[in-house]
């Protein structure tokens, strides 16, 4: 696995190989775990009926899908930016005793070359992965070409009509005017040098750049619909998180409840 000298490292890996080691002590509260049991289960009807076949985890992090991947008998290969998140993912794996089922390869998105050709039958990009390219298109290209004919790629990006209370809470008309023009905003953190650019959309241009980059939508869901961030006391009984996870699935396609959605969750299959 090669490393970025520190030097050159671009500021969404500085910012990730800073965090990496702390990274997921802000996903252990009741929200992200009833978060994960709705990505799971929206993932299960696309999982590989072969368990020998490839899963590719870009934007790996930590590793918390991969682990849930290779237990369920995958080999996974898990891509990211960051070396420091690799190196957690590594070790989560290892803690496991599931090493064995898993690569490594520290990469950009947009450039996959260090992928095998037609390799992978899924492949995940949860999080900010693909928001945080310089090109979507770019990138959905590369991951095409390392996917087998009909492979699949699930993956989530940031809805461009969530960040609105962000800049009117901030009182900047113009700046909301631009973001809603061409979906651009950046990482909120102090350090200038982490702040690195994040791309958001709306439900029609992500179908379209799937498209446009050879894959056929398959699915699109809006995920969480439910602001249940603000209301997390709600999650702590178990009759309401399974209460709240059907109505949110009862909700999550609708496009007129979309909008509320803080991520857009898409699953297309190759087609070319």
């Amino acid at each position: 696995m090669s490393r970025m000298p520190r030097n050159r490292r671009p500021a969404v890996q500085k910012y990730h190989d800073r965090v990496a080691h702390l990274y997921d002590d802000s996903y252990r509260d009741a929200y992200w775990q009833w978060h994960d049991h709705l990505t799971w289960d929206y993932l299960k009807p696309f999982l590989p009926r072969d368990l020998s076949a490839t899963v590719l985890d870009l934007g790996c992090g930590t590793g918390r899908w991969a682990v849930k991947l290779a237990k369920s008998g995958f080999r996974v290969v898990c891509v990211d930016i960051s070396a420091g998140m690799l190196d957690e993912a590594r070790r989560a794996l290892e803690r496991l005793g599931l090493l064995s089922r898993a690569e490594f390869l520290q990469a950009d998105l947009a450039d996959l070359s260090g992928l095998p050709v037609r390799g992978a039958s899924l492949a995940v990009a949860f999080g900010e992965a693909l928001g945080c390219v310089e090109s979507l298109p770019q990138a959905l290209k590369q991951i095409a070409r390392a996917m087998t004919d009909s492979g699949v790629l699930v993956a989530t990006l940031d809805n461009r009509l969530a960040g609105i209370d962000h800049y009117l809470s901030g009182g900047d008309v113009r700046a909301l005017d631009r973001f809603l023009r061409d979906g651009k905003t950046h990482w909120l953190t102090k350090d200038a040098a982490e702040r690195f650019p994040i791309t958001t959309y709306g439900p029609t241009g992500l179908r379209s750049a799937a498209e446009r980059a050879g894959f056929e939508v398959i699915d699109l869901v809006g995920k969480t619909v439910l602001p249940m961030r603000h209301y997390r006391h709600l999650l702590e009984s178990k009759e309401s998180r399974q209460r709240l996870a059907k109505i949110e699935k009862r909700l999550c396609r609708d496009p007129a409840a979309m909008g509320r959605a803080g991520h857009l969750q898409i699953a297309c299959r190759r087609t070319r």
